[in-house]
């Protein structure tokens, strides 16, 4: 009787906490800013603790993948404990650095915002009908916009595109949105708004004007051929649009741009500041500004309600962040005070230069394949092999967004493949490698060839 009364007790009290998550999302926001901010302990404390609360409660409603690496990261952090190698200073100083990934997460999630509006599928709808009257087959249109609208709305860029698609291309719909995920790879490779490009940076330590210097060239050369490719696929529109453009389709098209140039701005004027929190600062202020201006110009409180729902969506279904970057947080700290990464550090070390680009491309891509997300991967790779530690810093932050590229294409647990399955009701093996590995090997290679012949130039 005792257990049944404790369990209901436990299922109220997370009943309770579950319908207040929002709130708590809020209050690990404004933890995670403020202890960015200042010295004051107490806010990192708070941070550390709701963050806690956050992924226990996320653990139980994400998905089994998610629940197999939190058994993992756990098993490994009692093995740590029995071994009595466990520090639990470092284990706590170190344990916010993963939350603060999902708290970025959650502003980028709102970073869409201003052009998530309704009247901007309009304008994009009216873009694609007339990029079509001039040439551009629809395939393409598509993919082009979507991998630009993805550095701001992730994979939520594919929610817009299957809306588009379903009204002017409906029967060529699931391959128009495989070509979109394989244009989206390229975008981690020079959005400074996307969360493993930011880390990588910080990891590296490279500046962002050194990441595009190295990282462009192939981005470039990769989405011109992309864009070729899909040129010549079948496909046209059934339902042309009678939409005008006005200047919400430069809204569209500015927007991505603007932002990625407003962050780095922000971080070239504060280069102390980490840049995942010069990120999360200055996201959340264009979005608040563009909320606030929206709401004086048409007098209505619409805009800012319209935010506050995307906002309080974003923090109530955020259990898949909390889970993977908690769970990778415990296992990756656990395994450092285990001493067990040794060895991959030592395989890479043993490494001549010229062959740890390769061997980064394939560790971040095979990892992705087999479920490990790449962003716990490069951690975990930095623990073992800090990456800073090179003449060619750039060229290994490269290698691992081209890895991640190719991954995210190849793999059923990334993102990408998730979005996709969802949107087409396909398996995500089906969506995923079985569509994509004729373009993510070749995406690989490239890139690879690519970076080991500027290594060698260099």
């Amino acid at each position: 009787m005792r257990r049944a009364d404790t369990s209901s007790a436990s299922r109220a009290a997370s009943s309770f906490l579950d319908a207040f998550r929002w709130v708590l999302g809020l209050v690990f926001l404004a933890g995670y800013a403020l202890s960015s901010l200042t010295e004051f302990r107490l806010w990192e404390a708070v941070f550390l603790a709701v963050g806690c609360v956050l992924y226990f409660l996320s653990v139980p409603r994400a998905s089994r993948f998610h629940k197999g690496f939190a058994l993992a990261a756990f098993l490994t952090l009692g093995i740590a404990l029995v071994s009595r190698r466990f520090d639990v200073a470092a284990f706590a100083a170190d344990l916010p650095s993963y939350f603060g990934i999902v708290a970025v997460l959650m502003v980028l999630s709102v970073a869409g915002y201003p052009i998530r509006a309704p009247r901007y599928e309009v304008q994009i709808r009216a873009l694609l009908t007339r990029l079509a009257r001039r040439g551009v087959r629809p395939k393409s249109a598509v993919a082009g916009l979507g991998h630009l609208l993805g550095t701001v709305l992730d994979v939520g860029a594919f929610v817009l595109m299957d809306v588009i698609c379903r009204r002017t291309i409906p029967t060529v719909r699931v391959d128009a949105l495989a070509w979109t995920a394989r244009a989206f790879a390229f975008a981690p490779l020079w959005s400074n708004l996307n969360i493993l490009t930011v880390i990588t940076i910080e990891l590296t330590g490279i500046s962002y004007p050194a990441l595009l210097a190295v990282g462009l060239p192939f981005v470039v050369a990769g989405l011109v051929f992309t864009l070729l490719l899909t040129q010549v696929q079948p496909g046209a529109l059934e339902a042309p649009a009678e939409e005008k453009l006005d200047r919400g389709a430069a809204a569209v098209l500015a927007y991505p741009v603007l932002l990625v140039l407003t962050v780095a701005l922000a971080n070239r004027f504060s280069p102390d500041t980490p840049l995942t929190v010069v990120l999360a600062l200055t996201v959340g202020a264009v979005v608040l500004l563009v909320a606030a201006v929206a709401t004086l110009s048409v007098r209505r409180s619409s805009p800012v309600r319209r935010l506050a729902r995307e906002g309080r969506t974003a923090l109530v279904a955020s259990h898949a962040e909390f889970a993977i970057f908690g769970s990778a947080g415990v296992f990756v700290l656990s395994l450092t005070q285990l001493g067990a990464l040794a060895p991959i550090g030592s395989l890479f070390a043993a490494l001549d230069a010229p062959l740890v680009v390769p061997a980064l491309v394939l560790a971040i891509a095979l990892g992705f394949v087999f479920g490990v997300h790449s962003i716990p991967m490069v951690l975990l790779i930095d623990a073992a092999f800090p990456l800073s530690e090179t003449a060619t810093p750039a060229l290994w932050a490269v290698a691992v967004l081209v890895g991640n590229g190719a991954g995210m294409l190849m793999t059923p647990f990334s993102n990408t493949t998730t979005m996709l399955s969802r949107l087409t009701g396909a398996h995500p093996l089906e969506i995923g490698p079985a569509r994509s590995w004729k373009f993510a090997l070749p995406f690989a290679a490239a890139g690879t060839v690519y970076l080991v012949t500027i290594g060698l130039l260099a």
